[in-house]
């Protein structure tokens, strides 16, 4: 019988479209937007406080998964096939891990938006972005928080916060116990498999202060979260730890003219201890590698934003210092055996508007991004011991971006965008050469960034009772980073270069409409289709689909709310089969299957509401289905949820 699993990596990017690929594109749009039933129209959607308080999620990561267009695998967060995606919390670059970390009383809302944003947001962001708002201080609450879980998890959390003349605070703190299951019961991989429950504990403060006058806003923002993880191998865990302190300003400079700034510092560091990864024996099984890790990360914005009556812009530079550092040693002595540290500054001056342009409205956004590798070393113990090191280069991308949204009637409405995106080399990749027995691995300072280009169509409806819409989108990417090998002699001589272009299109639908003035039906579905057509380092994967990008995906949302203070919801996600590995493989010589089978996934959840309490309890994958979603991990069995929320 064929064994399960599947694996993820990165992939390509775009380049301008053809006229030809242009054609084909607004061939299928004149098609779908007669044809079209159900959908969601605009490449932004928006995900609030109130969508989170209804949906009680298990955590943030698991409605983004229900969101159209978008995936989650290993972490890693992919939109309509490209795994660019950039993370913002509260302007400020972040990343998935700390998206993963955010407590869902925290949010004020989440923009997801699909598609090269690069214009807005710089790099990592070639295939959209998520950008997320924490609650500001102003809000008087308080609530004590107990949940428990079918496998023993539990976590407690008390939040708080008061306002008075203009000064607020507020105060976020949880302790938490995780335990998982045996994600990974079989695999080719012998490092991957676990041999016990996957489990972990965290600790979360997160503090706020604000002052709110007549013309300046001022806030301070203080967290810090521990965490330790235990992998399901005896000697495979992690302790992490993560400080962030940020600050923001606005201050209403006249009618029109307002000027917001920010300055913030993430500092993290990690310390861990790896097996020999050889099996599940005792010998595979023994301590091998002790790894450490810190990177500090500090990042000023600067805008001026004029606004007036239908119209506004904004303008201004950011600029961000990343240093990070990393070390593999042997477990027993702590010596080295190989480490890399770098030092990166990223420079960018943006602008955007958005105004009236006949019956529709105009939007347009240009940045200009500057990354500077300032040092980069990387160093193995050999044999023989090497070190390698370098700096002062200057790699940059320009992104635009235009769209153009038209009201077609009272209820109807048109959109359509075009914008680029880039993702920036490794600083290891431009300096950082390496020799092996057999192989060395040159070093390639020409290195382009990778590049790509997404243009939507899209057509919304909204009335009172629901709404609909369609988006059709395309995406090219071009001058994808692979290490492709120079000469087959002895040494194996290989090198990292652009090589790659991979192009992916599909559509975007979702459906939401009130039944009665107790049940409402929301649905949406994306259809996505991606092919590798070049690949310089391996000729052989042009034509394949990329891996971990199933071509449907549908979620389906039945919700019951006779009254406020009840609600029941019944959510149906699905994902069609999906590729493991760039050669698309299905079955290998072994009997592992590499092609994902399609899945459905049932939640089940209730919410009694009180002033004085809320109390939920859910039940994830009640059908307890096994699955694949990601390289070799299996998602989770079904999973009861109690939650208790206590008002003061």
């Amino acid at each position: 019988m064929p064994r399960h699993g599947s694996a993820s990596r990165r992939h390509g990017r775009p380049a301008p479209f053809s006229g030809k690929g242009f054609r084909r594109l607004l061939g299928w749009a004149l098609l779908l937007l007669v044809t079209a039933a159900w959908a969601e129209g605009d490449e932004v959607s928006l995900i609030t406080a109130a969508d989170i308080a209804r949906e009680k999620p298990a955590d943030l990561v698991e409605m983004l998964r229900s969101r159209v267009g978008l995936d989650v695998s290993n972490s890693v967060v992919s939109m309509r096939g490209v795994q660019g995606i950039a993370v913002f919390v509260d302007g400020f670059a972040s990343s998935a891990a700390e998206f993963s970390r955010l407590r869902p009383e925290q949010i004020e809302r989440i923009e997801i938006l699909r598609g090269a944003a690069s214009a807005r947001f710089g790099a990592e962001a070639m295939g959209g972005a998520i950008a997320i708002t924490t609650r500001d201080a102003h809000q008087v609450h308080g609530s004590l928080t107990q949940g428990v879980d079918s496998r023993r998890g539990h976590f407690t959390r008390v939040d708080g916060g008061y306002d008075r003349g203009g000064l607020g605070w507020s105060l976020l703190a949880e302790k938490a116990w995780e335990h998982g299951f045996r994600s990974v019961p079989d695999s080719p991989f012998p490092y991957q498999i676990t041999v016990d429950d996957e489990s972990g504990q965290s600790w979360l403060v997160d503090s706020k202060l604000g002052w709110r006058g007549e013309d300046l806003e001022l806030s301070l923002n203080l967290k810090r979260d521990k965490g330790y993880s235990f992998f399901g191998r005896p000697n495979w865990a992690f302790d992490t730890r993560t400080d962030n302190v940020r600050s923001r300003v606005r201050w209403q400079a006249g009618p029109l003219l307002s000027l917001e700034g920010a300055l913030g510092e993430e500092r993290y560091r990690s310390a861990g201890v790896r097996d020999r990864g050889t099996g599940t024996d005792a010998a595979g099984l023994a301590a091998e590698n002790w790894l450490t890790g810190h990177s500090r990360q500090r990042e000023g914005n600067l805008a001026l934003v004029w606004q007036g009556e239908g119209w506004q812009a904004r303008s201004g530079v950011n600029v961000v210092e990343l240093v990070e550092s990393f070390v593999n040693a042997d477990y027993a002595s702590r010596s080295p055996t190989r480490s890399a540290d770098s030092r990166i500054r990223k420079e960018a001056w943006f602008a955007s508007a958005e105004l009236p342009l006949g019956p529709g409205r105009l939007e347009l956004g240009l940045r200009r991004d500057l990354q500077r590798y300032l040092s980069s070393r990387v160093y193995a113990a050999g044999p023989p011991a090497q070190e390698t090191a370098g700096g002062g280069m200057l790699k940059t991308a320009t992104s635009p971006k235009i769209a153009y949204a038209l009201p077609v009637s009272d209820h109807y409405r048109l959109r359509a965008s075009l914008g680029t995106g880039f993702s920036p080399p490794q600083a290891s990749q431009l300096y950082n050469g390496y020799v092996s027995t057999g192989s060395v691995t040159l070093a390639n300072p020409a290195l382009k960034p990778e590049l790509s280009t997404t243009a939507d169509l899209a057509l919304s409806h909204t009335d009172a009772a629901g709404s609909w819409g369609l988006t059709l989108f395309a995406t090219r990417w071009q001058d994808k980073i692979a290490t492709r090998i120079v000469s087959y002699g002895m040494p194996n001589i290989s090198q990292p270069q652009n090589v790659g272009e991979v192009r992916s299109h599909g559509l975007e639908a979702s459906w939401s409409r009130s039944l009665t003035p107790a049940w409402s039906l929301a649905a949406n579905y994306t259809y996505n289709r991606t092919r590798v057509v070049k690949n310089d380092a391996d000729p052989a994967v042009v034509g394949k689909e990329l891996p971990d990008m199933p071509r449907h995906k549908a979620n389906l949302s039945l919700n019951y709310s006779p009254a406020a203070d009840f609600t029941a919801r019944l959510k149906l996600r699905a994902a069609g089969s999906a590729f493991t590995d760039d050669a698309n493989t299905v079955v290998d010589a072994q009997g592992y299957r590499w092609r994902k089978a399609g899945y459905g996934v049932l939640d089940l959840a209730a919410s009694w509401r009180q002033p004085a309490w809320e109390f939920t309890l859910a039940v994830d994958n009640a059908l307890d289905r096994d699955y694949v979603q990601g390289f070799f991990w299996h998602g989770e069995p079904r999973t009861w949820r109690g939650e208790l929320t206590l008002r003061f």
